[in-house]
């Protein structure tokens, strides 16, 4: 746990994307018994509430007095969802790193349902300001599928990008309403 922190000290917040670049590699080639390392180092972090966190600004913020830290998952869900500081995502590389952070933090069943827990504590946290109502949304529709199933990692993110598309000016355009 004290390396992932330290890496994201190292970066910054400008450069945290490359920390969830290093995780997704992991997640997709690593080996299981490193994907298990990884995913025992998160239960720690979810446990002592050190999960490696990288700073986005409150939806429609733009100072730095309005920070929120983000754990990976939710982190990538919202660079993709609301976008703002480095170029969000594709479609495609967001479907594929999902599907890569999903596997490694579920090589621990354990990791998997705390951090499905934690997505639905930061989904119904409007507070924060930090997440679209379509964002937090999506990640309680994610937290959801993956909590019911740790072997299909596509379901959940297919149930988070529908998500997206239901709510909000987004989903209306989409729906070629406008």
């Amino acid at each position: 746990m004290e390396l992932l922190e330290r890496l994201c000290v190292a970066l910054g917040d400008e450069l945290y994307p490359a920390l969830l670049g290093v995780l997704c590699t992991v997640g997709e080639r690593a080996a299981p018994p490193a994907r298990r390392a990884v995913a025992s180092a998160l239960v720690e972090g979810l446990r002592s509430g050190r999960v490696p966190s990288g700073r986005r600004p409150a939806w429609g913020s733009s100072g730095a007095s309005s920070m929120r830290s983000l754990g990976p998952i939710e982190y990538l869900c919202a660079w993709y969802a609301q976008g703002g500081g480095a170029q969000p995502p594709s479609a495609s590389s967001f479907d594929r790193a999902m599907r890569s952070l999903l596997s490694l933090v579920g090589a621990s069943d354990e990791a998997r349902l705390m951090y499905a827990q934690r997505l639905m504590a930061v989904a119904d946290d409007p507070l924060s300001g930090t997440l679209t109502r379509s964002t937090r949304d999506g990640l309680r529709q994610l937290a959801s599928r993956w909590e019911a199933d740790a072997a299909d990692v596509q379901a959940p993110v297919d149930a988070f990008l529908h998500a997206l598309q239901g709510g909000g000016l987004q989903g209306l355009a989409t729906r070629r309403f406008l």
